[in-house]
Formats: C-alpha cells, structure tokens, sequence
C-alpha cells in the first residue's frame, strides 16, 4: 500500500498577472505616466507590478519599455514648451519629471572629485588633534 500523498495548499491570492499587461503597459506609460498609475489603472498596487517584474521576464522587459517610453513622452514635451512657455509651472513639472524618470540622462547633481597633482592623490595633509586640556582652578 502507498503512502498517500497529500497536497499543499496555495498560500495567498491567486496572482492577477495577465500577459496583456505587457502591451497594456507600454501603452499606459506611452501617454507620460508612472508604472505606478498603470498599477492603479488596473487595480493593484506599486510593488505588485515590481513582483511581476521579477516573476514574469516578459513584464519587465514591457516595464523597461515602458519608462522608455514615458521619458520619450516627458522629453518631447520638454521640446515643445522651450522656453516660450506662457504657463510658469509647465517647465518646473517637465524638469520634475525628466529627472524622475530619466535620472541617468538628466540629473542636478554635480560630482565634486579632490585630487592632487596630475589626478594622484593629496599630497601634504596636515591632520590636528584636539586633546582635552585638565580645567584650571
């Protein structure tokens, strides 16, 4: 007689994951929104579409393509108002959002490097120490 076998029992939610979501995003994400609006628009949240990602190879290649496509739209924008935009706040918001959603290509920081002579390094470092001097009466 065999030992029966006994199956264990799913944990969770079954996943929402369909595979129409890898066009469906693109799209969304085309028209200048966040991963994270996508999630919305379908009913589920952030770190769902990131599980996804991980899960699934195809989603985050479509994820990827997606940002692509969201910065495509956010630097077009940016090419359109120039600088002869008459509304203040739309260049501040396309800044906002190139930042965001492009940080490699546009980003504020600045990258300060010390170094010495020829690029070697600092030379002639003078190092101070401060001891405790015993208070006088």
């Amino acid at each position: 007689m065999k030992p029966k076998t006994i199956a264990k029992p799913k944990i969770g939610r079954p996943s929402k994951y369909q595979e129409a979501y890898c066009e469906a995003i693109v799209a969304f994400m085309r028209q200048g929104y966040s991963a994270t609006a996508f999630a919305g628009s379908i009913g589920v949240g952030r770190e769902t579409i990131s599980q996804w990602a991980i899960a699934h190879a195809e989603f985050q290649v479509a994820l990827h393509a997606g940002k692509a496509a969201c910065l495509r739209f956010w630097e077009g924008l940016a090419i359109k108002a120039g600088t002869s935009s008459r509304d203040g706040g739309a260049p501040a918001i396309i800044a906002f959002a190139l930042r965001n959603m492009g940080p490699h290509d546009w980003t504020d920081k600045q990258a300060i490097e010390l170094s010495g002579k020829d690029g070697g390094p600092i030379s002639n470092v003078m190092t101070i120490e401060f001891v405790d001097a015993p208070i006088r009466s």
